[in-house]
């Protein structure tokens, strides 16, 4: 009986190091990174939705020279590879993390900086009006507190994470000796020869290629129905404002303030980015009684950059949210599953190759359209509000019934909204 009970728990012990070592080798996270092997394991179908995890451990190893911050605007719009990228300043990572806002960025920023041999010098930001969005009641803002830091090198407040070792142990163990491991494992093997698998590159970028294939079965028109009628619900259950109680500044604020002394007290060249929002993502703010607290955001960004820049260092804010020849670009009709969009996956999510002309403009890379983007500064700020306030208007008579369409889905929205 002892020799048979034995002999059972070896065969278990042996059976659970096979599947440790099978999931560590095909690594179907890409926490591990040990082997990438183009046809084996090199598209990781599972990585997107851990993504949180394998960013945290991947940005240290890779060491980057350039980062990418912000949301899943940021991490499918903003390309590590684009030539836009100085020379000086590789690897670039894209460490932007879908769903999260601006305390993620401010602790991701930390955690590479807290790592021995980290000298980043180039970051680019992607700030998001959904996250500066703020119940007035909120009390007064203070600097990020010293929360958990899960699994990053540091706590909120930027000291040192002393618990990071059971984050470690933990993501260690779900991506090596788990049933759901062992599964994304077989579905990475399976995925490598699928042109729209989804993935997650080695410098954590989404390329999207899941979305080729969702708005050629769908057509784009039901991709942005879809996207369209949840932004809509998002938009009209947040509040309308930037400020909290205190009404001079907010968390966000602070953060964006936190960045922006961190950036330049180790020598990194920082670029914020207002992200270019499709002309339907714009119109759902109109639509939500959210544009003018857009612009007042705006004003709230200029003041704080204004504050938070060290004197004669003004970090730069470039805006591309507007109505232009790119955002005001026209979906397929109904029921055309043929017709391509170039800029654009939804309303809320551009494609690489508009990121790519973001990042030229902003980098100053070969020779990008100049009557795109504009550096928002005191001196020109209301000047340029005015212009959008413009666009606005002209884009209201010119897609009269993209507007309709809105404004009918705007309607039924708001019916659906719980009585207060």
């Amino acid at each position: 009986m002892k020799r048979y009970l034995f002999g059972w728990l070896g065969l278990t012990a042996a059976l659970v190091l096979l599947v440790a070592v099978f999931n560590a080798v095909v690594d179907p996270y890409g926490l591990i990174r040990g082997v990438d092997r183009a046809g084996f394991n090199r598209i990781k179908p599972a990585a997107g939705a851990h993504g949180s995890m394998a960013k945290a451990y991947q940005v240290l190893r890779v060491q980057p020279g350039a980062l990418i911050l912000g949301n899943s605007r940021a991490e499918v719009g903003f390309d590590p590879q684009h030539p836009a990228w100085p020379a000086a300043a590789q690897p670039v990572f894209n460490l932007a993390l879908p769903g999260t806002d601006t305390s993620t960025s401010v602790q991701s920023l930390q955690h590479v900086l807290a790592s021995p041999g980290a000298h980043p010098k180039v970051v680019v930001w992607g700030v998001d009006f959904m996250d500066f969005l703020v119940d007035p009641r909120t009390p007064p803002s203070s600097p990020a507190g010293a929360g958990s830091g899960g699994r990053w090198l540091t706590q909120g407040d930027g000291a040192a994470n002393p618990t990071r070792w059971r984050h470690q142990l933990r993501d260690y163990a779900e991506s090596t000796l788990t049933m759901g491991a062992l599964l994304d494992s077989a579905q990475t093997l399976a995925s490598q020869r699928n042109a729209y698998a989804s993935d997650l590159t080695p410098q954590g970028f989404n390329p999207m290629q899941d979305y080729v294939k969702i708005s050629a079965d769908e057509g784009y028109w039901n991709v942005f129905r879809q996207k369209d009628v949840a932004n809509l619900q998002a938009y009209l259950r947040r509040p309308k404002s930037i400020l909290d109680a205190g009404g001079r500044s907010s968390y966000a604020l602070e953060d964006l303030r936190r960045v922006i002394q961190l950036c330049q007290q180790n020598g990194i060249e920082l670029h914020l980015v207002v992200y270019p929002y499709h002309a339907h993502l714009l119109q759902i703010m109109r639509l939500s009684g959210h544009w003018p607290v857009f612009e007042d955001w705006k004003r709230a960004l200029v003041r704080t950059v204004e504050q938070a820049s060290a004197p004669g260092q003004l970090v730069p804010l470039w805006d591309f949210s507007g109505f232009n020849r790119y955002a005001n670009e026209d979906i397929p009709p109904r029921g055309d599953r043929k017709s391509q969009m170039q800029w654009y996956w939804e309303a809320g999510h551009f494609k690489s190759a508009l990121g790519g002309l973001v990042l030229d403009r902003v980098l100053g890379h070969g020779t990008p359209d100049l009557a795109w983007g504009v550096q928002m500064q005191p001196v020109n700020l209301e000047a340029h509000i005015a212009t959008l306030q413009a666009q606005e208007r002209d884009y209201r008579l010119s897609h009269a019934a993209d507007v309709q369409a809105l404004e009918a889905l705007a309607s039924q929205a708001k019916q659906r909204l719980p009585s207060r």
